[in-house]
């Protein structure tokens, strides 16, 4: 991912809030050792660590204790190419005395990261990045880009433009995109990018969504990445297609015979084709997976997704090959074994949602956690633990998760959950046209 400094002017200095929006500073191209070495100082106070300043109520963090530091990663030089001479750059956040920022989503995923090195495995993470695509109306809002529906070749065509413009851009700033296709919304598209370790693909993750709307908005259009911006349509997911590598050896795969690596539809032996390791780690996800759904999907437009029959999963089992279930085993098997976590949308954290999903996943290998049987069946037609159904759900859910506290850190945990039961508040304040329609005339 290392780019040759040499050839920027401006350097854009990136972190992300809690809420998972990227933040930033532009600094010149000069300054870029200095921001590595010691930092690049902002605001603590109106940085947008919380939704509301002054949520952090622990004076440690308040803003009578000045700057916070952006300080830069060089691993993560990654070109604008939209933008001539220019680049943005990663940052970790550190207070001004050089210390670990407790509420730092890249520094936590860096903390997992490690934890699942020690434990003798590299992660790797590849993603499809659902988002929707809207053109301005005559009455000077936004309607769906397109009415076509999935894998449709006009629409294709009417976006041919730009779909190349968003490949280039990802592939100039080192991200491989595999393949971009008209998903089943209105409007709605999905970008497969190839799987790389789990800090720089959630970097790839904030850049996309950045790269996305900056190209989008050039051509009048714009990019939202909320979950479900139409009602009675399908939603955005970010589905994570995870491994665990030690080398050159996927982790996750199992025996070497032809047998365990057919994968029939409907005739697949429950577990073949792939270890110990991967059915442990599938065992912590499910485990955990009511407080991961806290972080996976984080707003409140996030559980208007999570519903039955809109392409989003609501039970908490697993199948091969069944993308009814929360994680589906991915017919693909030997080196390209892989488990899908289908529960993140496309508004997440992409640092903090890796991070828990890792943590749970290790947990499961330490542990031992059996997954129990896949599912060749339509899981909502099954008898199986439910997602939550709310944000507040989640969320206590979360509180309640003493692994995923711990992964991610107390203070960051409890931090998040203040900035997100705000935002709840916010939502019981508001009272929408669906409830006046549906109720003033009927009480």
């Amino acid at each position: 991912m290392m780019a040759s400094t040499k050839e920027f002017d401006t350097i854009r200095l990136v972190w992300t809030d809690l809420n998972g929006v990227a933040r930033g500073i532009s600094i010149p191209a000069s300054e870029l050792d200095n921001a590595a070495e010691e930092g690049v100082g902002f605001a603590n106070g109106v940085a947008e660590l919380t939704l509301e300043p002054g949520l952090l109520d622990d004076p440690k963090y308040g803003p009578q204790h000045g700057d916070m530091m952006a300080v830069a990663d060089l691993d993560s030089v990654t070109p604008l190419s939209w933008h001539e001479n220019m680049a943005a750059v990663f940052t970790d956040l550190t207070t001004v005395d050089g210390k670990r920022f407790d509420l730092c989503p890249r520094s936590a995923l860096k903390s997992v990261v490690e934890d699942v090195r020690d434990a003798g495995f590299e992660p790797f993470v590849g993603v499809e990045t659902e988002f929707s695509l809207l053109a301005p109306d005559d009455d000077n809002g936004w309607v769906p880009f397109n009415y076509r529906c999935s894998y449709d070749m006009d629409a294709l065509d009417q976006s041919a433009d730009l779909m190349h413009a968003w490949s280039d851009a990802m592939n100039a700033g080192g991200y491989n995109v595999l393949g971009i296709h008209q998903e089943s919304q209105p409007g709605q598209y999905e970008v497969n990018i190839e799987y790389d370790d789990a800090v720089t693909t959630a970097d790839g993750v904030m850049f996309f969504r950045h790269m996305v709307k900056a190209l989008s908005r050039n051509e009048g259009l714009k990019a939202t990445m909320m979950p479900r911006p139409h009602s009675g349509e399908d939603a955005n997911g970010l589905h994570y297609h995870l491994s665990l590598w030690d080398g050159d050896e996927n982790c996750f795969a199992g025996g070497d015979d032809a047998e365990d690596l057919q994968f029939p539809a409907g005739k697949h032996p429950h577990g073949a084709g792939i270890s110990d390791t991967a059915r442990y780690f599938m065992g912590g996800l499910l485990e955990h997976m009511k407080a991961l759904t806290a972080v996976c999907a984080p707003t409140v437009n996030s559980y208007k997704r999570l519903i039955p029959g809109i392409w989003a999963p609501v039970n908490i089992a697993w199948g091969p090959d069944n993308r009814s279930t929360v994680l589906r085993l991915p017919p693909e098997l030997g080196p390209a074994t892989r488990i899908e976590h289908r529960v993140t949308d496309s508004a997440a954290n992409p640092y903090l949602s890796m991070a828990a999903t890792l943590a749970a996943g290790l947990d499961g290998i330490e542990n031992e956690i059996d997954p129990g049987e896949g599912t060749l069946s339509n899981a909502y037609e099954e008898d199986y633990e439910n997602l939550p159904r709310t944000l507040p759900g989640a969320l206590a859910h979360l509180e309640n998760d003493a692994v995923l506290r711990d992964a991610l850190g107390e203070d960051l945990v409890s931090e998040f959950v203040k900035l997100k039961r705000d935002e709840f508040d916010r939502y019981q304040n508001h009272v929408t046209d669906w409830e006046r329609e549906e109720y003033r005339d009927e009480f």
